[in-house]
Formats: C-alpha cells, sequence, structure tokens
C-alpha cells in the first residue's frame, strides 16, 4: 500500500463477479463494487491495484447528483 497524501494505492483480490457486481477484498474485509468499474481482462481471481485519489468537485455538484440520481433504481439495496 503506497500513499502520498492526496492518492493511495493499493492491491485488492477479485473474489466474484456476478449479476452486475463485483465483490472484492482486501485483507480480511470484503466490499461491493459495480462490476462495470473493472478494467477489461479483470474477472473472478483477478489482483487489481486500486487508486484512489482527492480531487476538487465538479463545478457545479448540482448536474452530478442529477446526473447519480437518475442512474438509480430506487428500492432496497443489494449486497
Amino acid at each position: 500500500m503506497t500513499s502520498n497524501g492526496t492518492s493511495k494505492t493499493t492491491a485488492v483480490f477479485v473474489d466474484a463477479v456476478e449479476e452486475g457486481l463485483a465483490r472484492l477484498e482486501l485483507g480480511e474485509q470484503a466490499f461491493t463494487v459495480p462490476a462495470a468499474l473493472l478494467p477489461a481482462g479483470a474477472g473472478e481471481g483477478s489482483w487489481l491495484t486500486l487508486t484512489m485519489t482527492v480531487t476538487a468537485p465538479p463545478s457545479n455538484p448540482n448536474i452530478l447528483r442529477r446526473k447519480l440520481g437518475s442512474d438509480d433504481p430506487g428500492g432496497p439495496l443489494k449486497l
């Protein structure tokens, strides 16, 4: 794992991909992300380098909120 203050990079393992979701493992913790976030060629059994970077908010956060909300089918979360 590496960190430079505004970015952090770590290795994660792709444990499962099903129904459009990918279960990733980071040590003993598991979390689920949309499978669409996986790079081409990644699948169950793959190791990925996950990098997160702090960025400035979009110039108009309301536009981003509307876009994110338009993709939400509503209803309970599936874990």
